[in-house]
């Protein structure tokens, strides 16, 4: 039986190659696993951005966009503990981040190249 102890101090001495002992059926799997994930991806990026381009799913989206990615917020005003502006930041942010991912699919969809969200 191998333990967590082993596997970690193999590796340690393996170094980037040790993770290639890995059996070729656990890599074809996995590699079957990584192709099927990629053409979800790419089949929702073409669907977000078709629905984009009716006129109903542009508005729809410039309203997610507009009270997400648009709205400003300031935690100075809102007159709450330190907790609650973290969680109502944390809240926000998480708003942000769907939206982002939704506007990202849309680009990937069309076509266009993306790069790495800013943080």
């Amino acid at each position: 039986m191998i333990d967590m102890e082993n596997i970690i101090s193999g590796a340690a001495k393996g170094g980037w190659d040790w993770f290639d002992q890995v059996d070729d059926k656990a890599k074809a799997a996995l590699k079957l696993d990584q192709e099927k994930a990629a053409e979800d991806r790419s089949a929702i990026a073409r669907a977000w951005a078709d629905f984009a381009a009716t006129p109903g799913g542009e508005k729809a989206l410039e309203a997610l966009f507009d009270s997400t990615l648009r709205r400003t917020v300031f935690f100075v005003s809102l007159g709450l503990d330190m907790q609650s502006m973290a969680a109502f930041g944390a809240f926000r942010e998480g708003q942000n981040s769907v939206a982002h991912l939704i506007a990202k699919a849309i680009a990937e969809g069309r076509g266009e190249n993306t790069k790495p969200r800013e943080v």
